[in-house]
């Protein structure tokens, strides 16, 4: 795993897209990172004309992966890539079974913090919120969150192709450094939640080694 601490969009969104690339050539990687201040990562398929407030006075950057817009900077980042031969009994060909399987390394490592988090599907919070442009703003199925209040705890946004799969996971930490509704059309107000990084950190890199290793057992 590699902690590269706070960097720009430009940067940390080139550096997934290695990621990516490696795990295509049957290499799986992953890192944790922050951001050098405000940024809004837009999916792949969306348009920043459509879904940001001002464009021209917002750093944004496209992601390689889908999702909806999401607004960084009080935050911690997760990529992640792994060759689909590594994933052991999972069907390669249905997105929400390979989702579920790269997706569970976080849900485990939020726990290890004391933080309830459960997919949305497995409470009684599955598809509720308002459908925008903010990633935030509704919890679908396969989103991660508080069991116990329903709260979105995490924006992931997947890309799966051929060989490969990353997945880009947003997990805010403290409140967001500007109102998410003046940068993201129709964005919702964004709740403040407060874990221990450090030892986030330590638990996903020992529950993605965990998968991995099983892999290649």
């Amino acid at each position: 795993m590699t902690n590269d601490g706070n960097l720009s969009g430009v940067e940390n969104m080139r550096r997934d897209q290695l990621l990516l690339e490696a795990a295509e050539r049957g290499d799986p990687g992953f890192r944790v990172y922050g951001w050098d201040g405000v940024w809004v990562t837009v999916g792949r398929f969306q348009s920043p004309e459509r879904d940001l407030v001002d464009p021209c006075s917002t750093r944004w950057i496209l992601r390689p992966t889908g999702g909806k817009a999401v607004l960084h900077g009080h935050d911690v980042t997760v990529g992640l890539a792994v060759p689909l031969r590594l994933l052991v009994g999972v069907d390669s060909r249905s997105v929400k079974s390979v989702y579920r399987a790269v997706v569970a390394p976080i849900v485990v490592a939020l726990n290890a913090c004391g933080v309830p988090a459960a997919l949305a599907e497995e409470t009684r919070h599955a598809n509720t919120g308002m459908r925008t442009s903010d990633c935030f703003a509704f919890s679908s199925p396969n989103d991660v969150v508080d069991s116990s209040t329903g709260r979105k705890l995490c924006g992931c946004a997947l890309r799966l192709t051929q060989t490969a799969v990353l997945v880009q996971a947003s997990i805010p930490k403290g409140p967001p450094l500007v109102d998410p509704r003046t940068v993201i059309v129709n964005a919702d107000r964004h709740v403040a939640c407060d874990w221990d990084a450090t030892y986030f950190c330590s638990a996903f890199e020992g529950a993605m080694l965990g998968l991995v290793m099983r892999a290649v057992a």
